[in-house]
């Protein structure tokens, strides 16, 4: 890259990030306010709100980037337009496909920076929020390590993951009687059925007596004071897991013959993130050039908020039809990117 293919990739990547700032600002300011109504139930203050909130954002940011690059780059490019520093660059021989080529190498820049926010930050804020809210219901559950711990009467429950508020998967139950432990309880998975869990194919292993025994049951109940709308605050969506995560998860999923559509279209989304994020500062290109000839730009970025939220809204309605009509999770996943990086394409060729 030359100073001039430098100086166009740092003013979109600029543009792009103070875009990003803005979107979470106001997404904050929205979510505080529906989180103010849990205020005050048990121990949770304002504090923890705030707290909680806080943490939320670093996925709302992942979720916001593509949208948030194409009006960031709109804007930064448009700057750029408005003080004729684009004209100079066509008039000096510079294409419009090698400004485009800068803006892609900001775009990939946007895009690494995504994949780690959505891989390795955000995952772990939102655990640590749902650990919050966890406590503050009542200090009966708490997460930690990716997993549930819960206390249910003289059990102590430990999850491997909350599959639903009423389905857990790789359950230790440990049965205490005041300092001594009694009896292990492991199995597979755990279903809330008739006010209690219900383990199938279960290994328990008495300590009460010697020698120890272990046995096999196909199906134990226990517990039952740990209800399914007490975990609802610590079930994960699966937008907010790792990829590393989700792709483990599916293969578990698959192997105990349990549905695995909504993780694998949250996988095929994650993986699609990136790539809409270049695919969105690709298309801002054509957006800017033609308003040049046509439009001011300010409303070349109202339209360009426009097609945010169309490509935002066309991603989520694709997700959900997908699974409710069994279309391949990723074709869901990709048809929108898919789609607006054909009319970034075609919008290019157009421009002169």
């Amino acid at each position: 890259m030359n100073r001039l293919d430098r100086y166009i990739a740092s003013t979109v990547l600029v543009g792009a990030l103070m875009g990003l700032v803005v979107i979470v600002s106001l997404s904050f300011v929205f979510e505080f306010i529906d989180e103010a109504d849990d205020i005050g139930r048990g121990d949770y203050d304002l504090a923890a709100a705030m707290a909680v909130v806080a943490l939320s954002m670093v996925q709302r940011a992942y979720e916001a980037f593509p949208m948030a690059t194409l009006i960031g780059a709109l804007v930064s490019l448009g700057a750029l337009a408005a003080r004729s520093e684009l004209i100079v660059m066509r008039a000096v021989g510079r294409s419009v496909g090698q400004i485009a080529r800068a803006v892609v190498v900001a775009g990939i820049g946007l895009a690494v920076l995504a994949g780690l926010l959505g891989e390795f930050v955000a995952p772990p804020a939102n655990q640590l929020a749902q650990t919050i809210r966890a406590e503050a219901a009542g200090g009966r559950i708490g997460t930690v390590g990716g997993g549930l711990w819960a206390r249910d009467g003289d059990y102590r429950l430990r999850a491997d993951r909350v599959v639903r508020a009423d389905l857990l998967a790789g359950v230790r139950a440990y049965e205490i009687d005041g300092n001594q432990l009694m009896r292990i309880v492991t199995a597979p998975r755990a279903r809330f059925v008739n006010g209690q869990w219900q383990l199938r194919d279960a290994r328990v292993t008495a300590l009460g007596d010697f020698p120890i025994r272990v046995e096999t049951r196909e199906r134990i109940t226990l517990g039952g004071q740990l209800r399914p709308a007490t975990l609802e605050v610590v079930v994960q969506d699966a937008q907010a897991l790792p990829a590393s995560e989700l792709f483990r998860y599916i293969k578990y999923l698959q192997a105990n013959e349990l549905r695995s559509d909504q993780y694998q279209l949250a996988l095929w989304v994650k993986l699609a993130t990136p790539l809409a994020t270049v695919v969105m500062l690709l298309l801002a290109v054509p957006l800017v050039f033609g308003s040049q000839r046509s439009t001011g730009v300010g409303q070349q970025v109202f339209l360009g908020v426009l097609i945010g939220l169309a490509f935002f809204l066309l991603n989520r309605f694709l997700g959900n039809a997908g699974l409710v009509y069994g279309l391949p999770p990723a074709a869901s996943a990709l048809a929108p990117t898919g789609l607006f990086l054909l009319i970034a394409l075609v919008a290019l060729r157009r421009v002169r």
